[in-house]
């Protein structure tokens, strides 16, 4: 079966083939009646208008490439969520590319992306080396979300990750706590530096860092938490580096008899969908989500613009969100 063309649209509306072309494109200078007859011509016909060929007719692209690091965390869905929100609203089509935690591929992906002509780039929480990035990206409209880079030229949408850290500390150790375990998200940079706060706060507090291993994945407290089960004096509290490590590890714990929080309390981070499951109701960091879109389209559109000058950086504040996972330590392990 043929797809419908414009021509086809034309015909069955009675008018020209111009005219059918300023109405795809959403010109003004159209007729109200016109511009009902063509459109319910195309529906009839099932005709879509091609985002690429309109792009080049009105020499201007709009459409905008995202690059996600890995579509199984619902973090990011929540992220692109919101940029594809923001990129509507200011009039941009959305082509996503999945890297699939592959710094390899996303470089494919990214020159996917580009060579289906773009207009600009959002990479969220790229993998790839910074030299790789600024091979890639360095000479087009790009802004990052959750990874801070220092490349002339790309701007950065992150949360402010040692205010996050504080919230969390400041938290436990109200409660009493002072051995505060971290179980990390790995060796991305989002995960290092998420890392590097916590360390910095505990210091703050007085208090001796413990990391213990772990990644961004459904099952990447496991280790972490095995580690805890084996230690003595035992950790009294848990910041794990994403919601996901946080709930695996409760999950570990919970084998080995600890219970959540009389026994030991958890603290995630990204207050995904995943920590607000009643049988879950975990303590967690929320990030600013439906604002990195809205900051990192604004960004991007200036960029695309010709308006920026210089680098951005957008560190955006974050909200501990207090559940049911964190209590005051046991009175024998405070």
């Amino acid at each position: 079966m043929t797809r419908p063309t414009q021509e086809d649209v034309a015909r069955r509306a009675g008018v020209s083939r111009a005219l059918v072309s300023l109405v795809m494109r959403g010109a003004t200078n159209v007729s109200d009646g016109s511009r009902a007859r063509v459109l319910k011509a195309a529906e009839e016909l099932g005709y879509r208008a091609n985002a690429y060929a309109r792009s080049l007719a009105s020499k201007q692209v709009r459409t905008l490439g995202v690059l996600i690091y890995d579509v199984t965390n619902p973090y990011f869905g929540q992220v692109y969520a919101s940029i594809a929100t923001a990129a509507e609203n200011a009039g941009y089509d959305v082509l996503v590319a999945p890297s699939e935690r592959s710094a390899r591929r996303e470089a494919a992906m990214v020159n996917t992306l580009l060579e289906h002509r773009v207009a600009g780039l959002v990479l969220l929480s790229p993998a790839m080396k910074q030299y790789t990035i600024a091979a890639l990206c360095a000479a087009w409209p790009t802004v990052t979300v959750g990874r801070e880079l220092a490349i002339s030229g790309i701007d950065v949408v992150s949360s402010d990750e040692r205010q996050a850290a504080q919230l969390v500390i400041e938290r436990l150790v109200r409660d009493g706590h002072r051995r505060i375990a971290h179980i990390s998200g790995g060796s991305s940079r989002p995960a290092r530096d998420r890392a590097a706060a916590y360390r910095a706060t505990m210091r703050e507090y007085g208090l001796e860092p413990l990391e213990l291993p772990g990644d961004f994945t459904v099952r990447g407290g496991e280790p972490g938490a095995e580690a805890i089960v084996a230690m003595d004096p035992r950790p009294t509290a848990v910041f794990a580096a994403n919601d996901l490590i946080a709930v695996s590890a409760i999950g570990a714990l919970a084998r080995h008899g600890l219970r959540i929080p009389d026994d030991i309390s958890v603290i995630g981070y990204d207050d995904s969908n995943l920590a607000r499951l009643e049988v879950v109701q975990l303590t967690s960091v929320r990030q600013p989500v439906a604002d990195f879109g809205t900051v990192a389209i604004e960004l991007l559109t200036e960029r695309i613009a010709g308006q920026a000058r210089g680098t951005v950086v957008r560190r955006l504040p974050t909200e501990l969100i207090e559940r049911r996972t964190v209590a005051p330590p046991p009175a024998d392990r405070a």
